[in-house]
């Protein structure tokens, strides 16, 4: 049984008051003005569907059969949303979902899968993208975007203060429900003494693949960390835990490039520098640029890794950002 949209929704499960706080933002966007809401839903669908939201006011516009002096039309359009917590979706589900809207009345017919994509993998959805060109000739649209994509969108609008204040609030909720990809924003600073070597001239970072104090969160960039400063920043292409000669997984690409890619690189980098050593997780990084990012307490760095938040949009841009500054004027992460 379906439920109105609510400020209390009353949902136990977390994706359901995702979806709740999701479409209500949504409603209070269309109830302000029809335009805010087609501009968010032109800018996370990639389809300019921004002219059919809302009345249209013409005048003197030729029909079949008449010009009429004045016209108030209002195009039909039907959106399903399925909702994700994570970057996994049922191939079956969607196309369940593309039958029914399909059923739905004439009309631009949309389907969004909205989730917290962390991988980049292109191909995911590219049966469900077929089954919309050849099963439905293109008269229903899928689109996959994230929830960081939605609060850019909203974030972009010129809203009242009450509205922006409500945009605030539902980016802070997505935030801490862990639905907006802070590795973006994330540098993970790394105890390298002893292994100087191999990030700045073989860029790469060796590890083993275990949990504990190798276990790293998914980040942006490294830091090459040495006598009290991190020395180096890079960015992260790709991580790739090497079990043994034959077995391998790819646990993140933050770069565009192929899963085959990163192994045959990670691969042929701990041939050169820890030949036969499994498991090993292979970091590799792009060019490193250098910096002075100081630690400017008492002691060296507690255990094996530090994180902080960041804001470059690369290495060298990070590492302008870091020079001559201490740890304790950024916000550990």
């Amino acid at each position: 049984m379906s439920k109105s949209i609510s400020l209390f929704s009353g949902y136990s499960q977390k994706e359901n008051r995702t979806t709740n706080y999701c479409l209500l933002i949504l409603k209070l966007l269309y109830e302000e003005n029809p335009k805010y809401l087609g501009e968010v839903l032109s800018a996370v669908l990639g389809e300019q569907v921004g002219d059919q939201v809302g009345v249209q006011f013409r005048q003197q516009e030729k029909r079949s059969k008449s010009v009429p002096d004045g016209l108030i039309a209002q195009s039909a359009f039907t959106v399903y949303i399925e909702t994700k917590n994570f970057d996994w979706f049922n191939d079956s589900q969607i196309a369940n979902h593309l039958e029914a809207l399909n059923d739905e009345a004439p009309g631009l017919k949309i389907l969004l899968a909205l989730g917290n994509f962390e991988s980049s993998d292109e191909g995911r959805f590219a049966e469900i993208h077929t089954l919309c060109t050849t099963t439905y000739q293109g008269k229903v649209v899928f689109a996959a975007t994230g929830f960081e994509n939605l609060l850019d969108a909203l974030r972009e609008l010129t809203l009242p203060k009450n509205l922006s204040d409500t945009v605030a609030d539902f980016g802070a909720y997505l935030d801490e429900e862990g639905l907006l990809p802070n590795w973006q924003y994330r540098l993970d600073a790394v105890n390298c003494a002893g292994i100087v070597e191999e990030p700045i001239e073989g860029k790469v970072y060796l590890c083993p693949a275990t949990g504990g104090a190798y276990n790293h969160k998914r980040s942006k960039f490294f830091g090459l960390y040495k006598w009290k400063r991190v020395s180096h920043v890079a960015v992260i292409k790709a991580v790739v835990d090497l079990d043994s000669p034959t077995t391998q997984r790819v646990l993140w690409k933050n770069v565009p490039g192929t899963d085959n890619e990163f192994i045959a690189s990670a691969r042929e980098k701990l041939g050169r520098w820890r030949p036969d050593r499994f498991p090993t997780r292979v970091f590799l990084l792009g060019d490193l640029a250098e910096t002075e990012f100081w630690k400017d307490t008492k002691r060296g760095m507690q255990g094996s890794k530090q994180y902080f938040w960041v804001n470059a949009k690369d290495a060298e841009d990070l590492a302008e950002q870091l020079r001559g500054r201490g740890w304790s004027e950024w916000r550990e992460g």
